[in-house]
């Protein structure tokens, strides 16, 4: 728009000044003058002949010999000038009482004095376009104005509101060029700051209702203590290890998962980058499962030459461990769970599958979120905190992996985590 104007203002100066001044060239001056020299000697004809120039043409025009006598003229009063020094032909000159015109010498002598749409600058005519230019293009700069100011004001304002605690605070700028990707940037981050608050509210909330369980356990077992019911104090008091267990493995679970998303951030402590030998790390975590599931059956087979990785050994023999221990919550006591660990030419894959309950495929997107669980009713006893999945995607893409699960309903799920190698040397 301010294009169109600012060429709608400059064509309208054009257009006005166009009839600024009359070129009048070398030929046709000669011309002039030979014609009017033909005809001075017949006042009548010359009158009649300047008459008809200015009918056709505008042009008012006097003839003057070169004793200042006047010859003809086409208007009242004569057009005059000082004839002091002839003016080179065609030039410009000073009219009096008609503004500029032309002076074209005759070649017997004498002058021809033309006018009429012949006129000089203008200063006052000059400003006058200046400013309607000017004006114009104040009144197209307002739509230009308003489409840059107004997406930054809604930007300002959702900034404010997002900085007031208002975490729903969008700018909703949609426009191309810089503004709108200033504005679609800042709806992105806004929708990012609001999914961290609400993840860390989420995970406040999960951990203190986590905790109120076995903090309840142990303090129901030691008011039976103090009540003196030793048979039943007993009882409880016995759970209490176990209370004390699930409670160190939750803080354990949400300080590795913590550390994980600072790691992913790039802030924080950074996930170990050493030599890991897997197969040992798998075999390791294979017996501590044994030891603690005595009833589950664990088949385990790593091939014989794996690719070289680096990372944490610690983290991803608990990423094996939370896997194991998720298949054999949701397994019957006795069924086969499978752990395999196979070569690709540039990854390691983990591969643990269960012939459990399964899982619901509605619940398969939200597998992976903290505290969330398949079991809700826990009436399988399968207990846990719902951060042992969470934590096995944190560390796999710490290391640079992926995980992606195959589950049916009544069959049994399959996990593959596969793990980036290191090239070869």
């Amino acid at each position: 728009m301010l294009l169109l104007f600012v060429a709608l203002a400059v064509g309208g100066v054009g257009w006005a000044f166009r009839r600024g001044g009359w070129p009048v060239p070398g030929g046709a001056g000669s011309y002039a003058a030979g014609r009017i020299d033909e005809l001075r000697e017949d006042p009548a004809r010359l009158s009649a002949e300047l008459t008809r120039v200015r009918d056709a043409f505008g042009v008012r025009a006097s003839v003057w010999d070169s004793d200042g006598h006047l010859l003809g003229s086409s208007v009242e009063p004569p057009l005059a000038r000082d004839l002091a020094g002839w003016p080179p032909p065609t030039a410009t000159t000073r009219l009096r009482g008609h503004g500029w015109g032309w002076a074209i010498p005759l070649r017997r002598g004498g002058v021809l004095l033309a006018g009429g749409e012949v006129s000089g600058p203008d200063p006052l005519r000059g400003f006058t376009f200046i400013g309607v230019v000017l004006l114009v293009l104040a009144i197209g700069s307002i739509p230009l104005a308003r489409s840059i100011a107004s997406p930054i004001e809604r930007i300002t304002d959702a900034a404010r509101r997002l900085g007031a605690g208002d975490l729903s605070a969008r700018a909703g700028v949609r426009g191309r060029g810089e503004v709108g990707e200033l504005g679609r940037t800042f709806d992105e981050t806004a929708a990012r700051l609001e999914r961290l608050v609400r993840s860390e509210q989420e995970l406040l909330a999960n951990v203190s209702h986590e905790l109120r369980t076995p903090m309840a356990r142990i303090r129901v077992a030691l008011e039976l203590a103090a009540e003196g019911d030793l048979e039943k104090a007993r009882r409880h008091l016995a759970g209490i290890g176990a209370d004390l267990d699930e409670l160190d493995r939750m803080i354990e679970d949400v300080l590795d998962a913590a550390r994980l998303d600072f790691a992913a951030g790039g802030s924080g402590w950074p996930v170990t980058r050493v030599p890991v030998d897997l197969g040992s790390g798998v075999g390791e975590a294979a017996e501590r499962f044994r030891e603690r599931h005595p009833d589950c059956a664990v088949e385990v087979a790593v091939a014989e030459e794996l690719p070289a990785l680096t990372g944490d050994g610690a983290l991803l023999r608990r990423l094996v461990a939370n896997l194991l221990d998720n298949a054999g919550k949701y397994s019957e006591p006795g069924a086969p769970i499978s752990l395999r660990v196979a070569a690709e030419p540039d990854a390691v894959v983990v591969e643990v599958a269960d012939q459990g309950i399964g899982i619901d495929p509605a619940d398969l997107p939200r597998l992976f979120t903290p505290f969330f669980r398949t079991d809700r009713s826990r009436a399988r006893g399968t207990g846990g905190t719902g951060l042992g999945l969470a934590l096995v995607k944190r560390i796999a893409e710490a290391h640079g992996g992926e995980v992606t699960v195959e589950s049916t309903p009544g069959k049994g799920t399959t996990f593959r985590v596969r793990l980036p190698a290191l090239p070869p040397a």
